[in-house]
């Protein structure tokens, strides 16, 4: 079919606002510290909230990648938009910290998870020609949304409170998502643009399969597992960060909510670019490459944030974990649909997603513990540090057996 029946970049542009509201779940920081004041919640608690919202992602990702792959990305859209907005909005009624783990955790994280899996899924098979910036652009609208909600957010709850800032949003991005979807169309199946002829090339690093695997072959290639271990240790410092910016700005820095919030849109900014920068580049110098350049960069963030005493510092090693964070995000939808092929992309990508579920396990809680523990956040710091070396040690057999695939 010729692109003049399908406006792909209007697609994409829906994708990605859709993305910027479910990207507030990255925002958590800006309401633990609000509802830990008004209900006395301690710390790890408050953390297990993301931990459970993010370690539920394969679940929401092999689920809405099975629902797009079948069913179309605007009906998974729409299962998914009612789980996250009906979870954020009843998160405002919220008395004990295990009803957040319902609403927030379960109901709002596994239908933001739906959303991204059929969002992302949808949109690459409309951009064949340019894969790679049509999955960086999708991924970085949901790594957008917590700059774009954070102050937003903190905002709202000086002036409503905690509970009736979840009411407002969840009913702001019902009706956000609900527009959106109606420009939101299913890809047919082998789509290529008007005026565009795929190229017919031997494999390569970039794609060296070219084949639509199923996720039972593509779980049987040790070179899989390798991927899945780089992108829980990339995620997995990221999450450290990320998930506790505005008490690490607060309690470490003596920032002040308003200007912790402030920082906490700096760094998803950073978080956003990362997934379209290092995606580009990753297409220039090669995946691996890329990557063993990102576990470098977040290394040294990590190593700066135990040593730095100044905001200035702070800002730094918040925008490299950041961009690092979101290149992990941005080059591993490609490699899997590079390498195992679009036609199963949604579940299997989902089921890859099983690499941040784990981080997003023991990421958060560990940083949280630590915090309990020191009164500060310094170990958690030496401990990412640590997990992005195993991280570089991964990347570098990733690379030695991408070379051999392509041979």
């Amino acid at each position: 079919m010729s692109e003049e029946h399908y406006n792909r970049w209007l697609i994409l542009i829906s994708a990605i606002v859709i993305n910027i509201c479910i990207g507030t779940l990255y925002a958590w920081s800006v309401f633990a510290m609000p509802l830990g004041k008004l209900f006395g919640w301690a710390p790890p608690a408050l953390a297990l909230v993301f931990t459970i919202n993010h370690g539920l992602s394969p679940v929401a990702m092999i689920g809405g990648g099975y629902l797009q792959d079948k069913l179309g990305s605007k009906t998974t859209i729409i299962v998914g938009g009612l789980m996250f907005t009906i979870g954020l909005f009843l998160s405002g009624y919220v008395s004990q910290v295990g009803m957040l783990y319902l609403t927030y955790s379960a109901l709002a994280g596994i239908g933001g998870g739906v959303i991204y899996a059929g969002n992302i899924g949808n949109t690459v098979k409309f951009f064949p020609d340019k894969r790679g910036l049509a999955a960086g652009l999708c991924a970085a609208g949901y790594g957008c949304g917590a700059m774009l909600v954070a102050p937003i957010a903190s905002a709202l709850i000086i002036n409503y409170g905690v509970l009736n800032t979840f009411q407002i949003l969840g009913t702001a991005f019902f009706i956000i998502i609900a527009i959106c979807i109606m420009f939101i169309k299913k890809a047919p199946a082998g789509y290529k643009p008007e005026g565009w002829t795929p190229p017919v090339v031997a494999a390569t690093a970039a794609q060296p399969t070219g084949n639509d695997s199923k996720w039972t072959q593509m779980i049987s290639e040790g070179i899989w597992w390798v991927v899945m271990i780089m992108l829980f240790c990339g995620a997995m410092s990221g999450l450290m960060v990320l998930a506790h910016a505005s008490p690490i700005g607060q309690i470490m820095f003596k920032l002040t909510p308003m200007n912790a919030a402030f920082f906490v849109s700096i760094i998803t900014l950073a978080n956003a670019l990362g997934r379209v920068g290092f995606g580009a580049l990753s297409d220039r110098i090669g995946r691996s490459n890329t990557i063993m350049i990102m576990y470098i960069v977040s290394a040294l963030s990590m190593l700066n944030l135990a040593f730095t005493t100044s905001v200035a510092g702070f800002v730094a090693s918040g925008i490299g974990c950041g961009a690092v964070f979101g290149g992990f995000m941005g080059t591993m939808p490609t490699i899997i649909s590079d390498r195992y092929g679009l036609k199963n992309f949604g579940v299997n990508y989902g089921i890859t997603f099983i690499g941040f579920s784990l981080a997003a396990i023991f990421g958060p809680l560990t940083a949280a513990k630590v915090r309990v523990a020191t009164g500060n956040y310094e170990q958690a710091f030496w401990i990412a540090l640590g997990i992005n070396v195993v991280g570089f040690v991964f990347a570098y057999i990733f690379r030695t057996m991408d070379v051999k695939s392509k041979k």
